[in-house]
């Protein structure tokens, strides 16, 4: 048992001691005195000798000593001797203690043995109030016998019940505190999660759609063998995927970097869009790819800026897929509106054997998902014949409303 045990053992032990001590100490000195106010005229029915009504007291006093553990035995024993004292003259001390008792009982009992014991007490009071009148010759002294009922009976019973049903009610603010606490904490947890999930998805891009085009087109071309024009061509690819990839991660990096989203320390960098779409489609040429657009280059006009940012990483992201693993086959990019969506298709043909060019973290195709779950859309990806189909439908008039509210 640890040390904090003990000392909570000694401190129960000591709430329950000095009252039955006081109590017992309190009787002592008033049957010593010879007060006894409820005695039966001048000799009680059954007149015992001083110690034994010491013995009477100090049993229910024991039963004050277990009130909080075990409150219906303790307010039994009580009772038994209370009745014991109540032929002897019934004192001061006895009443206190049976007060105690009833007051333990209601408040540490079960809750429904608390409930019937008061309903008990309740009913027994109006009984002998009702008799009481019924039988009465002094209406006056039977008024005040009521009250006096009253105060001895109903005033620790209510007691009891009043603090239990604060003590239930503080037990269930700190039940609902808690729970409180514990679901701010999963809250904050998946808001974590959901953050770094998002840095994932953005590294990713950033990573794997710039970083891997510069990786293939160094390795598309040949100083030695390709002409002037197509060397300047892939090295100018390879410097506009470098800038742009230094760009997001600069801006990222200072994004992180401070502890205000508005710090106006942060460069203006916009996120891409479709309208940089002709220069996605070029650094896929650049490293080996035949892309044709169907429908031509330009983006519907008015989209959302989280639809914008969702279709071109799309884009970005299958056409990075089909440089690693399809590189030299030919491949198509669609983007149309319909019914309220956006549709982004791009399909590539499959090359037969061989291995990817680079090797592929298996993060592409749920990062595109992701992307289009989080704007309430989705991504198909299959095979169809000998193409691979990347499909996403975007909704734009349901991520517009929800930008205007």
């Amino acid at each position: 048992m640890s040390v904090t045990g003990v000392l909570r053992g000694r401190s129960l032990a000591r709430k329950d001691v000095l009252p039955a001590a006081g109590l017992f100490v309190l009787g002592v000195v008033f049957l010593s005195a010879g007060w006894d106010p409820f005695a039966w005229g001048k000799e009680p029915p059954w007149p015992v000798p001083l110690p034994w009504r010491l013995v009477v007291l100090a049993g229910a006093c024991a039963a004050v000593l277990v009130r909080r553990t075990r409150p219906l035995p303790a307010l039994g024993v009580g009772v038994l001797f209370g009745a014991l004292d109540l032929l002897a003259g019934f004192s001061v001390a006895m009443l206190l203690a049976l007060w105690e008792l009833l007051h333990s009982a209601v408040l540490h009992a079960s809750k429904r043995a608390s409930r019937l014991l008061a309903r008990t007490v309740m009913a027994l009071t109006v009984a002998i109030a009702v008799v009481l009148f019924a039988t009465a010759q002094d209406l006056q002294v039977v008024v005040l016998l009521v009250l006096l009922m009253l105060d001895l009976v109903l005033v620790p019973v209510w007691w009891g019940v009043t603090v239990r049903q604060e003590r239930e009610t503080a037990e269930t603010e700190r039940l609902r505190a808690e729970q409180q606490a514990r679901i701010a904490e999963l809250d904050r947890r998946s808001a974590v999660a959901e953050e770094r999930a998002r840095m994932a998805r953005d590294l990713h891009d950033v990573i794997a759609g710039h970083l891997s085009a510069i990786a293939l087109q160094s390795g598309a071309v040949d100083p030695r063998r390709d002409e002037r024009e197509i060397v300047d061509d892939v090295l100018r690819a390879i410097r506009q995927n470098s800038v742009e990839a230094l760009r997001e991660m600069r801006a990222m990096i200072e994004l992180l970097r401070s502890q205000d989203p508005q710090d106006r320390r942060i460069p203006d960098t916009a996120p891409p869009r479709l309208a940089e779409l002709d220069l996605l489609l070029d650094s896929a040429r650049a490293a080996g790819l035949e892309v044709a657009v169907e429908g031509g280059a330009a983006p519907p006009a008015g989209l959302p800026a989280s639809v914008d940012l969702t279709a071109y990483r799309i884009v970005q992201e299958a056409l990075t897929n089909a440089i690693k693993h399809a590189a030299g086959a030919r491949s198509w990019v669609r983007v149309f509106p319909e019914g309220g969506d956006l549709h982004v298709e791009v399909v590539n043909e499959l090359t037969r054997g061989g291995e990817p060019v680079l090797p592929g973290a298996g993060a592409g195709l749920l990062n595109m998902r992701e992307r289009a779950a989080a704007i309430r859309g989705t991504v198909t990806a299959r095979r169809d014949g000998d193409r691979w189909r990347v499909h996403a439908v975007l909704p734009v008039a349901g991520e517009r409303e929800r930008n205007e509210r």
